[in-house]
C-alpha cells in the first residue's frame, strides 16, 4: 500500500514530501494518505476526467 512504501522509506532515512499517482480513483486512499502519513496526495487526472466509472 502507499502507506506502507512511505514507512519504508522514512525507514530507510529518506524524506517523504508527497505520494503521487496518475489516476485517483476515488476510492479515499488520498485522504487516508493524507491522515495517515502527513504528506500530500497528488494525481495528475481524477476517474471523471477520464469517463471512468
Amino acid at each position: 500500500t502507499p502507506l506502507a512504501a512511505v514507512e519504508a522509506v522514512r525507514e530507510a532515512g529518506a524524506e517523504v514530501v508527497a505520494v503521487v499517482t496518475i489516476v485517483d480513483r476515488a476510492t479515499g486512499a488520498g485522504e487516508k494518505i493524507q491522515d495517515g502519513a502527513g504528506v500530500p496526495y497528488l494525481y495528475a487526472y481524477d476517474k471523471d476526467e477520464l469517463g471512468l466509472d
